[in-house]
């Protein structure tokens, strides 16, 4: 008979060598969540600088009829917002805001659709120039992996905003899933 103290020493080796170590996997699992995340992160930081700008407009306005109301004093100057820094965040081009307005929430990206295409071009041979985007719409994936999950792959449980893009030749359809920035893409299936 073996003592209780060896039996569970060898139980630990061995479940210790089935499950990958929990800092790692960890590690891991924030850093894909991070990266899903960075868009959202971006188009939040653009809509507040939006939303700053104009209550900053509105601020100038208040202030300009507050001054209209009551006799300003000899001395007094008018602080003008618009010439502050944060100005700039709607004026510079490559600015969030900037790049927000060039394409509005629903507004299908050109690059996404440019990825589509090569995608699809890579793996059927015709010209990406030769297919043509006939719809798209904004939608909401339930993971990584787009709701479509390969034999073998793990995805991240998390909503990841993004595109659903039917391509044509002229004579076959497909469908693509992609996230919002297009640099991950799946088939989802060929329509006819």
């Amino acid at each position: 008979m073996k003592p209780i103290s060896e039996n569970n020493s060898k139980n630990n080796q061995n479940r210790g060598e089935k499950q990958p170590n929990p800092l790692i996997l960890a590690l891991l699992l924030t850093g894909i969540l991070a990266w899903e995340m960075y868009p959202a992160l971006i188009h939040t930081a653009a809509a507040n600088a939006g939303v700053l700008k104009q209550s900053l407009a509105q601020l100038e306005n208040q202030e300009e009829q507050t001054a209209q109301q009551l006799p300003a004093a000899a001395g007094d100057k008018k602080i003008n917002y618009s010439e502050l820094a944060l100005n700039s965040l709607t004026s510079e081009a490559g600015n969030l805001a900037e790049g927000t307005r060039q394409n509005p929430p629903n507004q299908f990206p050109a690059t996404v659709a440019a990825a589509v295409r090569q995608d699809l071009s890579r793996s059927t041979g015709i010209a990406a120039d030769k297919l043509k985007v006939t719809e798209s719409s904004r939608q909401s994936w339930p993971n990584t992996c787009l709701g479509i999950v390969k034999a073998d792959e793990i995805c991240g449980q998390m909503i990841v905003e993004g595109w659903r893009v039917v391509l044509s030749d002229g004579r076959q359809t497909w469908v693509y899933r992609t996230n919002a920035r297009g640099n991950v893409l799946r088939l989802e299936k060929k329509v006819s």
